[in-house]
């Protein structure tokens, strides 16, 4: 192969990987988006400002579930809690 078929081959690669882009994000229509917790609340959440939740991924460091609240914020839970553990009950029912 001669230099100038080495570069135009070492060209064509730099263009193609220019629009070759991973794709880390979660597949379309997953629901929720993978997050991690790395603590947990220190208080229990009142039960009427929980709305939803979701586990977050075996990927994560240490294992959690996410409340979402009337106001749209995340909370991160212990699962091993017995309050955790009950509002997550209450919410598959409901």
């Amino acid at each position: 192969m001669t230099m100038k078929s080495c570069m135009m081959v070492l060209t064509l690669l730099v263009i193609g990987a220019a629009f070759c882009s991973p794709v880390l994000s979660a597949p379309m229509g997953s629901d929720p988006p993978t997050a991690c917790c790395f603590s947990y609340t220190q208080r229990k959440l009142p039960r009427n400002v929980v709305t939803d939740y979701y586990e977050t991924s075996s990927l994560c460091s240490q294992p959690a579930v996410v409340f979402q609240t009337r106001k749209g914020k995340q909370v991160c839970a212990n699962l091993s809690e017995p309050w955790v553990q009950e509002y997550v009950e209450y919410l598959e029912l409901n």
